[in-house]
């Protein structure tokens, strides 16, 4: 980048800003979000990270980028806020009332369930699931052919390889899964 992220960010007034990281080649994006899991979390101003441009996920800051990292932080927060005091009631039209808490016990556990139970499909598919990505011109093909393959929603599947560790396909991995989703399923009914 050459500059602060803070100086970047003073050309434009979006509720976004970008710095460099400890990472050669990694940058660090700060963004405003009207709600806190894009469609589907709790409306009000929030504020992402995201580790970009580094086949590292964690964004590892210098200590001297925390100043920067600070400042970056606060002059998202003030924007999004403005923002949100400035949009909120159009926002509010749009958002599904009646959308699940994210932060509800039981909405966690039958998302954990879930990811669990998607994780037993792909592990008792994965020769077919790697010949379809591999196979694949793009993300969207294979995100498609793999939720065809194991009849699930493109989506939930696009999301589950981007953050799908092979590792947690080993048998150790595996077997403590099982386990969890044993025990999760042992609390009873599954909400929603």
């Amino acid at each position: 980048m050459g500059r602060s992220g803070i100086e970047e960010a003073n050309e434009h007034d979006d509720a976004s800003a970008s710095m460099d990281t400890g990472i050669h080649g990694q940058s660090l994006n700060i963004s405003g979000w009207f709600a806190s899991h894009a469609d589907t979390g709790r409306p009000g101003p929030h504020v992402r990270l995201g580790a970009y441009r580094s086949t590292m996920r964690d964004a590892v800051l210098k200590t001297s980028q925390i100043p920067e990292l600070i400042d970056c932080l606060n002059l998202v927060a003030e924007r999004i806020d403005r923002q949100w005091e400035r949009d909120r009631d159009e926002f509010l039209k749009t958002f599904p009332s009646d959308a699940p808490d994210p932060n509800d016990p039981a909405v966690i556990r039958r998302r954990r369930i879930e990811h669990l139970e998607l994780n037993e499909l792909v592990a008792a598919h994965i020769t077919e699931v790697v010949e379809l990505v591999v196979g694949a011109a793009d993300i969207h093909e294979a995100s498609d052919s793999v939720a065809a393959l194991l009849d699930v929603d493109p989506m939930a599947i696009q999301v589950h390889l981007l953050n799908h560790s092979l590792f947690g396909l080993t048998r150790d991995s595996r077997a403590a899964q099982d386990r969890k989703l044993g025990e999760l399923r042992d609390e009873g009914p599954i909400a929603g």
